[in-house]
């Protein structure tokens, strides 16, 4: 979490206190700190790789509890990687991509603008909410990323995508888990 809090500023020293271990077994296992953030970005990439396929190819959006440990477990997630797009790195850069790159995959091919394109823009649109998440949570009165508010921005983003941006049975399981969590909780 030092890297979410404080980006580059964040020092080995204080990422060891956090971890209540040495700053040489971090040094150890990492070497330098570009190595242990490029090992963080690595995380990031895998836990969204991993969490789309659950979610989108094996259908687990249609899973209410999918989707709530979704919630909860990308809460650091999301926390660093709105940090490190604020910073406008070359890592950034290519975390970035890659999601798009990963999302790419499952928009259709009819629309105005090429795939990569709106990929990049969806990225950016669903990222921009993480990132503006003090201002929805003012507007929401309630955390926009979690709980109630959660459910609420899900909704809002449901409601404004094309429903023939990705696979239609998975925009139909999006759209029913969104509102069945809204009518449930």
């Amino acid at each position: 979490m030092a890297f979410a809090r404080q980006g580059d500023a964040a020092t080995i020293r204080g990422i060891a206190a956090q971890a209540d271990v040495s700053p040489a077994l971090v040094q150890h296992h990492f070497v330098t700190k570009a190595q242990l953030r490029d090992a963080c970005d690595d995380y990031v990439i895998a836990y969204f790789r991993q969490q789309v396929a659950t979610g989108l190819d094996d259908m687990g959006i249609a899973d209410a509890n999918f989707v709530d440990a979704v919630e909860q477990s990308s809460v650091p997630v999301i926390s660093y990687l709105t940090r490190i797009l604020a910073d406008a790195t070359p890592a950034a850069a290519e975390v970035f991509d890659a999601l798009a790159g990963l999302t790419e995959r499952y928009l259709t091919a009819d629309g105005l603008a090429s795939i990569p394109d709106r990929a990049s823009v969806l990225v950016a649109m669903q990222l921009g909410t993480m990132i503006l998440r003090p201002h929805l949570d003012r507007r929401f009165g309630a955390d926009a990323l979690a709980g109630e508010g959660g459910r609420r921005r899900n909704a809002a983003v449901i409601d404004l995508l094309n429903p023939n941006l990705a696979d239609p049975a998975v925009m139909e399981q999006a759209r029913k888990i969104v509102q069945s969590h809204s009518e449930v909780k």
